[in-house]
């Protein structure tokens, strides 16, 4: 799989960075003072906030600096298309089907689409109102089917 479709299928989407699948990054020591964004410390260990203020849009700004966690990471759908298990169209196609899901559960909460009104949800999640439950329960599962890794014996 060539490289071009890597980058474009990351810059179509950018939930690893947004919000959307995590709510922080976890930062080695020497990572701290090259990156020069707000961090946060939990149990001793730096992390950096999402989303990333590194982030542009889908595009990191530190992107040949970036922290060793961002460099590893691969979501389930980005190793798909890399395996051509799904072209970059398709690969696109469920990205987008992903940010209107995202945008429900958005409109649903009163909330601007981004990726903080997943964790938001997620804190609240006895609060919600039926539909955005729902809305909720809808994205988490395309999520974790599609981009954290998370498919059942049964879905596949």
């Amino acid at each position: 799989m060539a490289l071009e479709g890597t980058v474009s299928l990351c810059l179509a989407c950018g939930f690893c960075c947004d919000g959307t699948l995590f709510n922080r990054v976890p930062l080695l020591e020497a990572e701290v003072p090259a990156l020069k964004v707000r961090l946060q410390v939990v149990d001793g260990q730096h992390h950096a906030r999402q989303p990333c203020p590194a982030l542009d849009g889908t595009a990191c700004r530190v992107y040949a600096e970036r922290p060793l966690t961002c460099r590893r990471y691969r979501c389930l759908l980005l190793e798909a298309h890399e395996a051509t298990e799904v072209s970059l169209a398709g690969a696109v196609s469920i990205v987008e089907a992903t940010k209107a899901l995202r945008a429900t559960l958005a409109a649903a909460r009163g909330h601007a689409d981004s990726g903080l009104v997943v964790e938001e949800s997620r804190a609240k999640r006895a609060e919600l109102a039926l539909d955005a439950a729902e809305a909720l329960e809808r994205l988490e599962k395309q999520l974790a089917f599609h981009f954290l890794g998370q498919r059942s014996r049964q879905s596949r």
